[in-house]
């Protein structure tokens, strides 16, 4: 067995410089993310910010919170997988010389016996207990990886294949095109999961609508295949997947901020599936976000965590045994003729 040589024991003096170093660099990482959030005021910001985040949902990096993402893409913009220095050995890859780790955000909690402080789980990876604060903590993206070749693992070789984004369709929302079938299909599953109903007929002005009292989703039958699938996303995904219809009184009180978090779910999915739609009420995020940037930043948040969430909750359910069940149940039909 190997023997472990003790660190040795900083100064005051070095302790005060490390101690200085890493309160600059705190700050910075706050400031960083503070004006990361603040960004998101605008139209064009929060359709940067969905792109990013349809992007990480897609890798591993999805599975963090929207304030980790915004930091860990801030700090490496092309992230993939982000892994402590521990966890990329396990996987049959080594950090390489020179790198410099990427901090996220963890709870302070109690450490267990024999944890690293690098070590310290963010809530996304099963972080436990109460939080008394948080502090930062390294991470390594994958680019900063190579295979461990002079080690194989048990099970061989572990080698990172980053997600690339399929390709999109553009023609924007409203405009007539295809969609692929399965979109409507899996949409509709999503639907019966939630105890749903999906249907298409006459809806008046409006594209599309869910009915709490029915638990009906209607779609326009007069709309095209491509747009009656976005509607379909921004109802089902969208409002019901968002929780919107558990609390209608919450939603007419708040109806813009849940229309734009409806919408931005709906771009997701939609963009996951390679169709390209707008979100019509980015443009009003100025309108509810607050007015102190205090009460800004909180809600911008909060809705970007909402949004983050709710995608990440399709798409697991996508992959997951309960998709072929209520697909089954829903005997989806043909999508909508173009």
């Amino acid at each position: 067995m190997a023997k472990r040589t003790r660190r040795r024991t900083l100064t005051e003096a070095e302790k005060a410089v490390k101690a200085a170093e890493h309160k600059e660099m705190t700050e910075r990482l706050r400031q960083g993310l503070e004006d990361a959030v603040m960004g998101l005021a605008t139209s064009e910001g929060w359709m940067a910010m969905l792109t990013q985040m349809a992007r990480a949902a897609g890798t591993e990096i999805g599975r963090f919170s929207a304030n980790n993402i915004f930091l860990i893409l801030t700090q490496c913009p092309h992230a993939t997988a982000v892994c402590t220095y521990k966890q990329w050995q396990e996987r049959g890859r080594q950090v390489m010389l020179n790198q410099k780790s990427l901090r996220i955000f963890a709870p302070i909690t109690a450490k267990k016996k024999g944890q690293e402080a690098d070590d310290v789980p963010s809530e996304e990876e099963g972080g436990e207990g109460r939080p008394k604060g948080y502090m930062l903590v390294p991470r390594f993206d994958a680019s900063q990886t190579e295979p461990m070749w002079q080690h194989k693992p048990k099970d061989g070789l572990y080698f990172i294949t980053p997600a690339l984004p399929a390709p999109v369709k553009r023609f924007g929302a409203g405009t007539p095109g295809e969609a692929p079938a399965e979109m409507w299909r899996m949409l509709t599953a999503y639907a019966v999961h939630h105890g749903y109903s999906v249907e298409t007929g006459e809806t008046g002005t409006a594209q599309g609508w869910t009915r709490p009292s029915t638990k009906t989703v209607r779609v326009s039958d007069k709309e095209k295949a491509a747009q009656a699938s976005l509607t379909l996303a921004h109802e089902v995904a969208g409002h019901i997947g968002c929780g919107h219809v558990a609390d209608m009184d919450g939603y007419f009180r708040h109806r813009g901020r849940m229309e734009t978090e409806a919408e931005s779910v709906a771009h997701m999915v939609a963009a996951f599936y390679g169709v390209d739609a707008t979100v019509e009420s980015a443009d009003y995020i100025a309108g509810w976000a607050g007015r102190e940037p205090k009460e800004v930043r909180a809600m911008l948040t909060a809705t970007a965590e909402t949004v983050r969430s709710t995608f990440r909750a399709f798409l697991e359910f996508r992959e997951s045994p309960e998709a072929a069940v209520a697909m089954e149940a829903a005997q989806a039909g043909a999508l909508p003729v173009a």
